[in-house]
């Protein structure tokens, strides 16, 4: 009996978070959409570049909305059988309010493990897909600036080109930078810049504590300086702004390497390690979150599905609010970044087993 009754709502289960979860990627892409329809239509982006960017866009959506599903899907399929009196016949029949929500939490805590593995492998690839057709395809940028996971590789003028190991854009400056100049496939002059200062009124960069190499068939000549300018550039902030690689476009491996190079070249890395260990923390909401879906949907209502829909909603919003603020507060180092990360899943999975514990049995 206790298996066709976990099948059951299991089924009923995934059945909701289904189409919950197409019903968000549907709303996503049509705020989106209506956003950025100007940008688009400025672009003259095709439809196939309109759709392949959406399609690129779903794994995103679905990862990022995965936890107010898991809710709502908690919320309406033990809410429905609260509602039919479903509940007090398993519960008269010898069958606890623990146990029938015990499939919907070893499901939840599986879905959490899936979510944190599609978030280190489709969802970046994605990710990266999208945004190479957003800068490449819909914006027309050049291709030829290449990037990796730690540096950006850009060509310049006059056979130049500019290797960045990271750029900071609140204060548009270049930690750690080669100028490398080229010609007949050889490199003829080398610079090697401590860091890079933008001058937006002589539109050049400052540049600071330079190793000036000219290389030739007699050997190499080696000149230092405390700073020299470098003008006549396309390399520009906004540029660099837009190709500085993002964290949703690494998974964690990748992020990790990019904290260490950061790290290595004396940048504060706070940033990227509270979203390096986010990428660990936000998964688990998807579990928690259904610890406070199963108290509150056992509790028979005659308000209908509206307020159950709209109690969801405010729970996940003052979730992510939590989670979202020790985050800024893991970048701005007001909190150990791994606290920022994980606080608001402490919170939340403490008040969530305060209420499994209060809940009816």
């Amino acid at each position: 009996m206790m298996k066709i009754l976990d099948r059951y709502i299991v089924n009923k289960f995934l059945a909701i978070l289904f189409m919950a979860s197409m019903a968000f990627v549907v709303l996503f892409v049509v705020v989106d959409l209506i956003e950025n329809l100007d940008r688009f239509l400025n672009s003259q982006a095709t439809l196939v570049q309109g759709f392949l960017y959406y399609l690129y866009y779903i794994p995103q959506i679905i990862l990022l909305t995965l936890p107010v599903n898991m809710l709502l899907s908690s919320l309406f399929s033990l809410g429905s059988m609260s509602q039919y009196n479903e509940l007090i016949a398993c519960m008269s029949a010898g069958v606890s309010l623990y146990r029938l929500v015990l499939p919907i939490m070893i499901l939840a805590f599986f879905i959490s493990i899936g979510a944190g593995v599609f978030g280190e492998t489709l969802v970046p690839e994605a990710n990266r897909a999208r945004l190479d057709i957003w800068r490449y395809e819909i914006r027309k940028e050049p291709r030829d600036q290449a990037r990796n996971r730690s540096q950006l590789a850009l060509q310049d003028y006059g056979n130049r080109q500019i290797n960045i190991s990271y750029y900071d854009g609140k204060r548009k400056m270049i930690n750690k930078a080669s100028i490398v100049e080229i010609r007949d496939n050889e490199v003829q002059q080398r610079w090697d810049v401590r860091k890079m200062i933008w001058e937006p009124d002589s539109s050049s960069w400052q540049m600071v504590g330079v190793i000036h190499r000219v290389l030739s068939d007699s050997g190499e000549q080696i000149t230092e300086y405390d700073s020299l300018v470098y003008r006549n550039t396309r390399i520009l902030p906004e540029d660099l702004q837009e190709l500085q690689i993002q964290p949703e476009e690494m998974n964690y491996q990748e992020l990790a390497a990019f904290v260490d190079n950061m790290r290595s070249i004396g940048v504060d890395a706070r940033k990227w390690l509270a979203d390096l260990h986010m990428k660990i923390s936000y998964p688990f909401a998807n579990f928690i979150i259904v610890l406070f879906g199963a108290p509150l949907a056992s509790r028979k209502r005659r308000s209908g599905p509206a307020i159950g829909f709209a109690l969801a909603l405010l729970i996940s919003f003052v979730y992510f609010l939590f989670m979202r603020s020790g985050q800024v507060l893991g970048h701005k180092g007001a909190l150990d970044p791994m606290v920022g990360a994980w606080i608001g899943n402490v919170i939340f999975g403490t008040g969530g087993l305060l209420m499994m514990m209060l809940m009816r049995k």
